[in-house]
């Protein structure tokens, strides 16, 4: 993707015009830094860079630059932000400032994309030497993976990438780009030591890969941002916010998070908590659920042995039945004991017209529900919980991610956060575990409570036999 000088310049076919081609400028001036970025840049890119850097700016130039320079048919490009909402808010005014002056230009606001045809170049005799196309920019969301599947991409921005679900690069944008040889900009500011922080990571172990690149800008080295400003900055935010969003730590305490520093402890105590983990087959496997319907679904996987609580797996996918999950956990060949669930576990499932639990006994898994728990005492459960527990980091670690990604909703009106925890990616992952911390039981439990299941189960049965 590099190249030896950036042209807010573009020289676009046109039979009508000398020499074939029309000039029309953006009326983007990068500054240095962004002008050093668009020279380096490789296939993939991990840029960590502080507040007002420009990098919605940076990063919607470099693909408006790279797409008029494609000369592949019909070239097709996203714009990705956590969510639909930011996506419009964040890049469509810029997307639009910046393609206006280019001939062949179409947006659609209610679809949030921007076409530009291309009228194609003929021979003499009428044949097409390059026939008619358009180039297409499209925002998205992170949060509706759906909306991704399916398409092709020759280039991709992942702009504040450490709110987004972590599974949307490997398992939807990456395949987008598999058939063009697509390219990606991951591009932030820390959250934490996150899936943003290990793409970073990532790419800097490897400085002679010729697909990655990743580089890490302060406020403090890139003096953008006035000295004075940024000393009004630093009055005006805590300390932890200041090194967060200008000094691009990854350290610092997340802003918000209900446990990210409980986690950052749980990697240094002695014994290290946060290890790989041993399924010990003397001890049942209890799971802990938090069900979805248009968003994920969650378990956990614990054994509780002795005072300890060991949790070994997780397992997490969206739109899918009960009869798909129970088809895991078989699949997994733990020894079961508890299969404990939440109170939404009654309700009916759209279609068939049978509560959930109902689908699920129907299908042999016994099931307990836990009853209705205030939100908070979830989330302090949860703490108390993270100070002792063990977590697998490897089977466990999409689990691990949605915990350090909880937390608290801010409120941009009242420049604070509130009570509440934001719904978002994290939050079914942390449900679950929420749920797994306000129960203490052991699994021989499952003993007495065979005995006394209704008779649409039996007490013998085997949930996974036959």
């Amino acid at each position: 993707m590099g190249r030896n000088s950036y042209a807010n310049q573009f020289r676009l076919p046109d039979k009508h015009a000398p020499e074939g081609v029309v000039r029309c400028a953006t009326g983007y001036k990068p500054r240095k830094h962004q002008e050093m970025l668009h020279r380096k840049l490789k296939r993939f890119n991990v840029l960590v860079c502080h507040r007002r850097f420009g990098k919605t700016v940076f990063s919607i130039n470099e693909m408006i630059d790279q797409a008029l320079r494609n000369k592949r048919h019909n070239p097709q490009y996203a714009y990705i932000a956590p969510t639909y909402k930011q996506a419009k808010m964040i890049a469509w005014e810029y997307l639009i400032d910046f393609t206006k002056n280019i001939p062949g230009m179409e947006a659609n606001k209610s679809e949030l994309t921007i076409s530009i045809h291309r009228q194609g170049i003929k021979n003499k005799d009428g044949s097409w030497i390059k026939e008619p196309d358009k180039i297409k920019f499209i925002l998205l969301g992170a949060e509706n993976p759906d909306s991704i599947r399916g398409i092709y991409l020759d280039g991709v921005i992942l702009d504040e990438y450490a709110q987004c679900d972590p599974s949307i690069w490997g398992e939807v944008v990456f395949p987008t780009l598999a058939d063009r040889k697509g390219w990606a900009i991951f591009i932030g500011t820390p959250k934490g030591q996150n899936h943003f922080y290990k793409k970073y990571q990532e790419a800097t172990e490897n400085p002679n890969d010729p697909n990655w690149y990743s580089v890490l800008l302060r406020a403090s080295e890139t003096k953008i941002v006035d000295l004075d400003e940024l000393q009004i900055m630093r009055k005006g935010i805590s300390q932890e916010q200041y090194d967060q969003e200008l000094e691009c730590s990854f350290t610092a305490a997340l802003i918000g998070a209900y446990y990210g520093h409980i986690i950052n402890r749980m990697y240094d105590d002695s014994p290290q908590r946060i290890t790989r983990l041993v399924y010990n087959p003397a001890f049942p496997v209890d799971t802990f659920w938090d069900i979805g319907v248009s968003d994920d679904t969650a378990i956990w996987f614990r054994q509780k042995i002795g005072p300890n609580y060991y949790y070994i797996d997780y397992y997490v996918n969206k739109g899918e039945g009960i009869g798909h999950y129970i088809e895991v956990l078989k699949n997994k060949r733990y020894r079961y004991g508890r299969h404990v669930m939440p109170h939404d576990i009654k309700v009916k499932e759209f279609g068939s017209g049978m509560t959930r639990i109902e689908t699920a006994l129907k299908m042999g898994l016994v099931v307990e529900v836990q009853k209705k728990q205030a939100v908070m005492d979830r989330i302090d459960a949860s703490r108390m919980r993270l100070s002792t527990c063990y977590i697998d980091p490897v089977k466990c670690e999409k689990g691990l991610d949605a915990l350090k990604g909880y937390e608290r909703e801010f409120d941009s009106k009242n420049d604070m956060f509130k009570k509440t925890p934001k719904h978002n990616w994290a939050s079914n992952g942390s449900d679950a575990f929420g749920y797994s911390a306000l129960d203490e039981r052991d699994s021989d439990f499952m003993g007495t409570v065979r005995k006394n299941l209704p008779k649409t189960a039996n007490s013998s049965y085997n949930e996974f036999s036959g």
